[in-house]
């Protein structure tokens, strides 16, 4: 288990997967947890029960009730962040994944967040910026606050493995930066 402060950035994937398995409530209060403004208004607001009902996600109200930090970044900011990359990179990454590395990138206070994010082009975007140590699968997180659960491949901390592994090989190389 990691002596890392236990504080945690969520894309959206995440925070879906955690309300589906019942788990939001318990992440929030055993961690800190911070979340782009923008993932809770227009990302991740319900999930999909198995008889495909809708059901709602409180990230905004756990945001305006202090549960959990909510995040903005400015237009400057996000345009600096694509800046980074190519022109096809700049194409896949979706806005709450913009604000989400944007944060990370600008992030200058103790302690740092590490990211986790269910979406390969996310984590080698994180990798591409040079932050690749950030990066972490929500089966680790999970982990990390005393919990144990089976999870989906892409939650899974080999497929952040092997996203990080892309990501910092594509660094080297130059792939995907402008």
């Amino acid at each position: 288990m990691s002596t890392e402060p236990k504080f945690f950035l969520l894309d959206a994937g995440p925070i879906i997967e955690l309300h589906r398995l019942g788990l939001w409530d318990t992440v929030i209060d055993r961690a800190e947890v911070a979340i782009p403004r923008v993932i809770a208004e227009h990302e991740a607001k319900f999930w999909v029960r198995e008889d495909n009902s809708f059901m709602p996600i409180s990230a905004l109200a756990d945001g305006d009730s202090g549960k959990l930090q909510l995040l903005d970044c400015d237009h400057a900011e996000l345009r600096e962040t694509l800046r980074a990359f190519d022109g096809a990179v700049q194409q896949s990454v979706d806005p709450g994944e913009l604000h989400a590395l944007t944060q990370v990138r600008l992030w200058e206070n103790e302690p740092t967040p590490r990211f986790c994010s269910a979406d390969r082009m996310a984590i080698v975007c994180l990798c591409l910026l040079g932050f690749p140590d950030r990066a972490i699968s929500l089966e680790r997180l999970i982990a990390e606050i005393g919990l144990s659960q089976q999870l989906g491949w892409k939650h899974s901390q080999q497929a952040v493995d092997q996203w990080v592994a892309e990501g910092r090989r594509r660094r080297v190389q130059g792939e995907g930066l402008a």
